[in-house]
């Protein structure tokens, strides 16, 4: 069991809630480490190739609700 510390260690405080969630969700669900970029209301995420730019935009919605984002999500290849 890791204790409070190891978890506050590794845990990122600068990054927002929104990115780690869809970081965490890409990694779980799609099995990849997705670039984010935030511009001023668009989270820009970027997949390493096509089939999984077109799987997590058909799952956006989900995406949206499970992280609870309050920012327009915007998906591209790169």
């Amino acid at each position: 069991m890791d204790s409070i510390k190891d978890l506050l260690q590794n845990k990122n405080l600068d990054e927002p809630t929104e990115i780690t969630a869809i970081r965490s969700y890409c990694e779980s669900v799609l099995s990849f480490t997705p670039k984010i970029n935030v511009n001023n209301d668009i989270i820009w995420v970027a997949a390493p190739n096509g089939i999984l730019a077109t799987e997590l935009r058909m799952r956006q919605n989900e995406v949206i609700e499970r992280c609870g984002l309050t920012k327009k999500l915007r998906i591209k290849v790169g």
